[in-house]
C-alpha cells in the first residue's frame, strides 16, 4: 500500500468515525429530549399539597351554594381535573348524602360546550406555593328541616379524586332537593365559560 492510500484511507476512516460519533450524539440528545419530555408531565395533586375552604356562593331563588377554593401550598407544580367527591354529612342524625356530578349548574360551574360540540373537563394546573382552582357544590334549599325530602346537614366533605382522605367543611345546609358538584376550574369563584 502507498503511502497516499494510506494517508486517504485514515482520512476517510476519520470522516466515518466522525459522522458516527456525531449521529451517536444527536441520536443520545434526541433520546435525552424524549425523557425530559415525558418527566415534564404535570402531577395529579394530592391531599397533603393543598389546603381547602368554603365560601358561600351568590345564590339564587331557592337555589344555595358552596365554593369550594384548591390552594396548592406545596413547593411543587400539580394539576387537578373532574370531579371532586363532595358528600353532606349530618353527625347529629346520621344522614348523609353524596353529590352527583354535573359540568354547569343553576348557579354557575364549567361551561362544556363549543360550537355546540362538548368540551373535554379542564386541566387545572395550580402553581407551586399559591396556585388556585375551585368548584362548586349547590343544591336546592326551599323548603323547611320538618319537610319530607329535605335534609338538614352540618359538614361537607370534598375528596380529590381517588384521595386517601376529605376535606371537612364545617357548613350548614337545607338540602330539599338536587345536591350537585361541578368540576374543577381556574381561578376563585367555581366557574368558567
Amino acid at each position: 500500500m502507498t503511502t497516499s492510500h494510506a494517508i486517504r484511507l485514515k482520512s476517510m476512516t476519520g470522516a466515518i468515525l466522525s459522522v458516527l460519533l456525531v449521529t451517536g450524539l444527536l441520536a443520545m440528545l434526541q433520546l435525552r429530549s424524549s425523557i425530559q419530555a415525558a418527566s415534564v408531565v404535570m402531577p395529579n395533586c394530592v391531599d397533603t399539597q393543598l389546603i381547602v375552604t368554603g365560601v358561600e356562593a351568590p345564590g339564587g331563588s331557592l337555589h344555595a351554594g358552596l365554593v369550594i377554593h384548591y390552594r396548592n401550598v406545596s413547593a411543587t407544580e400539580c394539576s387537578l381535573t373532574g370531579y371532586p367527591d363532595v358528600v353532606g354529612i349530618n353527625f347529629e342524625t346520621g344522614k348523609s348524602r353524596g353529590a352527583g356530578h354535573i359540568r354547569d349548574g343553576y348557579l354557575d360551574g364549567w361551561m362544556g360546550y363549543k360550537d355546540g360540540k362538548t368540551k373535554p373537563l379542564p386541566l387545572v394546573v395550580l402553581r407551586a406555593r399559591n396556585g388556585e382552582a375551585s368548584s362548586m357544590v349547590e343544591w336546592a334549599d326551599g323548603g323547611t328541616a320538618q319537610q319530607s325530602g329535605c335534609t338538614v346537614l352540618t359538614s361537607l366533605w370534598a375528596n380529590m379524586p381517588s384521595g386517601p382522605r376529605p376535606f371537612a367543611l364545617k357548613e350548614w345546609m337545607l338540602v330539599c332537593g338536587y345536591f350537585d358538584a361541578t368540576p374543577f376550574v381556574p381561578g376563585a369563584t367555581g366557574s368558567a365559560h
